[in-house]
């Protein structure tokens, strides 16, 4: 795409231009770049009573087809206006730091600690079919309790998300809403009796799997994340219906 010189020029020397005029604001935009790309970028005003100016302007129009300012070029392409920036830099954020947790190898410490959260689950799974009828309650409980205090770890996560990305969201919700959700219907669920609450538990495991897989399925997460938590789910749901089908055959 052939742009004006002055933002060739600027390109050379920055990852991002902001082109604005005297009128634009461009407060919010200043804030977003000095917060995320502190000296790579630029700001380029044009006033539109400079026939130079003018004529720079008409050919960005022209190249881009941007019809006001403030607008963004990055030295991969076109940006947009403000919205745009906003995404485009969250998406590099979240690029980046995705690359910075992908391991070299498949066995990582996300799995290594994955896996090892799964053996409670495969421990009282297999305890409640033990004949004595205290290890049995006693196992049966223990299953719930845990089940809850995983699906509240889950919903922690988009905390973490959040933390490091404003932006992000769960479907209409704010990360931070959705993620006390999976804590609170946990703790209904084991306020029923066991049966109940094994089934809800399990169901529970896996409407907040297929949640995260349409907010997460985007981001630029660890090597083989949303796979790992197939394989757990699995694993989880598999234990809580162990005991689920004890309580139906005692």
């Amino acid at each position: 795409m052939e742009w004006p010189e002055e933002v060739r020029a600027a390109l050379e020397n920055h990852d991002i231009v902001g082109i604005t005029s005297g009128l634009s604001d461009f407060r919010d935009a200043e804030a977003l770049l000095e917060a995320t790309s502190r000296g790579r970028w630029v700001r380029l005003e044009w006033g539109m009573g400079s026939a130079h100016n003018r004529e720079q302007f008409h050919a960005l129009q022209q190249a881009t087809g941007a019809s006001v300012l403030p607008f963004f070029i990055a030295r991969d392409g076109v940006i947009g206006g403000l919205p745009e920036l906003r995404e485009y830099l969250g998406g590099q954020a979240l690029k980046a730091r995705g690359e910075r947790l992908r391991p070299d190898a498949p066995a990582s410490v996300l799995q290594v600690l994955g896996y090892g959260g799964l053996i409670p689950f495969a421990f009282f799974g297999a305890g409640v079919w033990m004949a004595q009828p205290e290890w049995q309650a006693f196992a049966l409980e223990a299953l719930a309790l845990y089940g809850a205090v995983i699906l509240s770890f889950l919903g922690a996560i988009h905390w973490g998300i959040y933390l490091a990305d404003r932006q992000h969201r769960v479907g209409p919700l704010a990360a931070p809403v959705w993620a006390v959700v999976p804590s609170i219907l946990a703790w209904l669920a084991v306020l029923q009796p066991l049966p109940e609450a094994l089934m809800t538990l399990a169901a529970l495991f896996l409407g907040v799997l297929w949640v995260d897989r349409l907010s997460l399925s985007r981001l630029a997460l660890p090597w083989g994340y949303l796979g790992l938590r197939l394989v757990l789910t699995v694993g989880a749901i598999l234990a809580l219906a162990s005991g689920l089908a004890v309580t139906l055959v005692a």
